[in-house]
C-alpha cells in the first residue's frame, strides 16, 4: 500500500489540530481565530495564522512543510524505555500522532524481541466498506523503507472467513497507517497483518478472529490494538471515564466493554481475548496521559486521552469497580416542557452530552432525583405546584443512559398514589431502576442493585415532609447488608430552599447516617448547590442543586453540580474517587461551565466545604474508606 510522505505529515499535523479542540473531517478552519500562536510538539513548530484547508488525507498550507523523516525521528527523542519486564505479547497504543512518543516507546522496546509478525488493528473511523473486518494485502511504503504484509497469514484468515480484503476501504484509515512508520523504523524485518474493525462488531465475529489468529500466528507474534481513549471531553471528564475504563481492562471485565468511552471497544475486546488465550493478562507497564496535558493546556474542552499498557505472562489484576454519575433535581414539566415542545426532546441534554453523546457514556449507572412522575395522565390536585412528565420522554433519558432514579421527594405523589404507581410501571417497563417514596420509610425506600462489580444498597429518603428517623434507616441498612450489599448510597431530599449552605438539621442527620453505615450521601431539594463535607472518610453532598429545571429567576438556581463517583477495591483497600463537574443551565439547557468559570466556581465551593485533610486536584479527590 503506497503512502506518500505528504499523507503521513498531514495526519501528524491533523492530529495536533484535533487535539487542540477542532473537528476532524473535511472542513475549512479559520486559524486566525486561534491567534498567532505557535504549537510546538516533539520539537516541531507550526504557526496557525493562516486559513488551513483540512482534509482527512491532505493539508495545504505554506506553513506546514516539514520533512517526514524529521517528524518521526523526533518521536524517538528523549523517550524513556520501561525497565525490563520480559516479553511483550500485546499492547495498546494511540493513533493520534500528538502522542507519537508513546508509540515510539513501545516499538523501541520491541526492538530486542524482533517479532517476525506484528498484528495491528484499530477502528474503522469512517465506516468504509461493507465488511465488519477489513484488511489489506498490500505492502506499505515509508521513509525508512517498506513494511511487508504477511500475505500467507492474510490468505489463511480469508480462507476461514475471518476477514475481508478491501483495499479502497482501508486506504485512508489512520488508526493503521499512522503506526506503520514506527514498525518500519524500529522493526525493519518484521511483517505486518493489519486490519480495521467496524464499530460495534459483534463478539461472535471477534471470538472467531481470535481463534483463527491463535491457530495461525507464529509463536513470536505481537498483537497491537491501535486505540485512543476518551474523546471530546474536558480533562476532568476524560480522567473520570478513564478511571472506570482502565480497571475494567485490567480485570478483563468483558461484560462492561461495550459501555466504555473509547473509540473502539471491539479492538479492546479482541486484544483482551488474544491475551487470555496466550495467558498474558498481566500488565507489565502502562502509561496514561491526555492531549490537554501534552499541550500543557488544561482548559481544552474537547481533548483525547491515551492509555498504553504492555501485556506480559501472568494473571489479570483483581480490581472491583463501579462508576456512578449523579445529578440533582430533574423536572420535565412547566417551562421545561415548553422548551422541549419547541426544540425537541434532546434539548435539555444535548449540549452537556457533547459530540457523540460521550459525556453520558462509560458509566455503570447514571442517576438523578426525579422531581415528579411519568404518570399516564394529568390529574386534578390541590397542590399549587404539581409536576407530571410525558412518559414518551423516558426513551430520551434512556438514550443518554439514565438507568436509576430516586423517587423520595416532595413531588413524587403530585399525580396521586395512582400516578406514582404508573410512574413506577413506566420506568420498570423501560428497564430503569428506582427507589424511594414521599411519606414513609419502608421497603420501597431500599433497592438492592448490582452496579459494576459491587452490590449496592440504595436508600431514598425524604426529610422535607416527615422527618427521617435514624432508627428506621438503620433497619434498612441492616436489611441491605443482610442481602449482600457491599456499599450503601443514600439519596436524600432535605434542607432549606435557595440556601447555599446546609442547615444544622442536615449536618446532624448526615453525620448520623454515616455513623449508621451509609457510605455516600447525595442531597437535593434546595434548588441551589450547597457545600460538600468529608465526614469520617465518607463524602456528603448536601445539595447538587437543580439538574433540569426552569427556575430562571436567579444565577444560583441555574448553577449546579454533577458528581462522578468511582468505587474501587484493590488489595483489600476500598476507595471512592470523586469528580466534580460544575454545570450551568441556560433556559433549561445544561452544559459544563467553561474552564475559567468552572475554576472560579469550584474554588468558591471548596472554600465553603469541609474537606479536612483531603484536597482536590483537577476536580478530583480520592478517599479511602
Amino acid at each position: 500500500m503506497k503512502k506518500s510522505s505528504l499523507l503521513i505529515i498531514s495526519l501528524f499535523l491533523l492530529a495536533l489540530i484535533i487535539a487542540s479542540g477542532l473537528l476532524f473531517g473535511q472542513k475549512k478552519i479559520n486559524a486566525q481565530a486561534m491567534g498567532d500562536q505557535t504549537i510546538k510538539i516533539n520539537n516541531f513548530a507550526a504557526t496557525s495564522s493562516e486559513e488551513i484547508l483540512l482534509n482527512t488525507t491532505i493539508i495545504n498550507s505554506k506553513h506546514f512543510a516539514p520533512i517526514e523523516k524529521e517528524v518521526f525521528d523526533n518521536f524517538y527523542k528523549n523517550i524513556e524505555l520501561p525497565k525490563e519486564i520480559g516479553e511483550i505479547k500485546g499492547a495498546i497504543v494511540p493513533h493520534h500522532l500528538l502522542a507519537g512518543n508513546i508509540s515510539a516507546t513501545l516499538f523501541s522496546y520491541l526492538e530486542k524481541q524482533k517479532p517476525s509478525t506484528i498484528v495491528l488493528f484499530g477502528p474503522n473511523h469512517f465506516f468504509t466498506g461493507q465488511a465488519k473486518v477489513i484488511a489489506t494485502t498490500n505492502d506499505w511504503s515509508t521513509y525508512s523503507g517498506p513494511v511487508k504484509t504477511d500475505r500467507d497469514l492474510i490468505n489463511k484468515l480469508i480462507t476461514d472467513g475471518s476477514i475481508t480484503v478491501d483495499e479502497n476501504a482501508i486506504v485512508d484509515e489512520h488508526s493503521i497507517f499512522n503506526l506503520i512508520p514506527f514498525i518500519a523504523k524500529s522493526l525493519p524485518n518484521t511483517k505486518v497483518l493489519s486490519f480495521m474493525l467496524r464499530y460495534k462488531t459483534d463478539t461472535t465475529t471477534l471470538d472467531k478472529i481470535a481463534d483463527s489468529l491463535k491457530q495461525n500466528l507464529p509463536s513470536d507474534a505481537v498483537i497491537i490494538a491501535s486505540v485512543d481513549f476518551s474523546h471530546y471531553q474536558t480533562l476532568a471528564a476524560s480522567n473520570f471515564h478513564d478511571e472506570i475504563t482502565i480497571p475494567v481492562l485490567k480485570s478483563f471485565g468483558y461484560d462492561r466493554y461495550q459501555q466504555l468511552e473509547v473509540d473502539s471497544y471491539p479492538s479492546l475486546y479482541l486484544l483482551s481475548k488474544m491475551m487470555e488465550k496466550y495467558g498474558t493478562q498481566k500488565i507489565g507497564y502502562e502509561f496514561h496521559t491526555n492531549s490537554a496535558e501534552l499541550l500543557k493546556n488544561p482548559g481544552i474542552d474537547s481533548g483525547t486521552s491515551y492509555y498504553s499498557p504492555y501485556y506480559i505472562k501472568g494473571e489479570p489484576a483483581k480490581i472491583k469497580t463501579a462508576g456512578i454519575l449523579n445529578f440533582g433535581d430533574l423536572m420535565l414539566d412547566r417551562n421545561v416542557k415548553k422548551q422541549i415542545e419547541k426544540n425537541g426532546p434532546d434539548y435539555p441534554f444535548k449540549k452537556l452530552a457533547g459530540q457523540e453523546d460521550r459525556f453520558f457514556m462509560g458509566m455503570d449507572a447514571i442517576e438523578a432525583n426525579l422531581e415528579g412522575s411519568f404518570a399516564n395522565k394529568r390529574r386534578a390536585t390541590s397542590k399549587s405546584i404539581a409536576f407530571r412528565f410525558d412518559p414518551a420522554l423516558i426513551s430520551t433519558l434512556k438514550k443518554y443512559n439514565f438507568n436509576l432514579f430516586n423517587l423520595a421527594n416532595n413531588h413524587s405523589l403530585d399525580m396521586s398514589a395512582e400516578g406514582f404507581k404508573e410512574n413506577q410501571i413506566n420506568l420498570k417497563k423501560a428497564g430503569i431502576s428506582y427507589y424511594g417514596q414521599q411519606y414513609k420509610i419502608n421497603d420501597d425506600n431500599l433497592l438492592i442493585k448490582q452496579i459494576g462489580d459491587f452490590k449496592f444498597g440504595l436508600i431514598g429518603l425524604d426529610d422535607t415532609i416527615n422527618k427521617v428517623k435514624i432508627s428506621q434507616v438503620k433497619q434498612l441498612i441492616e436489611k441491605a447488608k443482610n442481602q449482600g450489599a457491599e456499599i450503601i448510597l443514600t439519596n436524600i431530599h432535605w434542607g432549606d430552599e435557595y440556601k447555599e449552605i446546609s442547615n444544622q438539621r442536615q449536618r446532624q442527620l448526615g453525620h448520623a447516617l454515616i455513623d449508621s453505615g451509609v457510605d455516600v450521601i447525595i442531597g437535593h431539594h434546595p434548588h441551589v448547590v450547597e457545600e460538600m463535607e468529608i465526614y469520617n472518610n465518607h463524602p456528603i453532598f448536601y445539595s447538587l442543586g437543580n439538574f433540569v429545571f426552569d427556575q430562571y429567576f436567579s444565577v444560583p438556581t441555574q448553577q449546579e453540580l454533577s458528581v462522578g463517583l468511582i468505587f474501587k477495591e484493590e488489595n483489600k483497600q476500598r476507595s471512592i474517587s470523586t469528580y466534580i463537574f460544575p454545570l450551568e443551565s441556560i433556559q433549561s439547557q445544561i452544559q459544563q461551565m467553561n474552564y475559567d468559570k468552572s475554576i472560579n466556581y469550584f474554588n468558591a465551593w471548596t472554600k465553603n466545604s469541609r474537606l479536612g485533610k483531603f484536597k482536590f486536584e483537577n476536580f478530583n479527590v480520592k478517599i479511602n474508606f
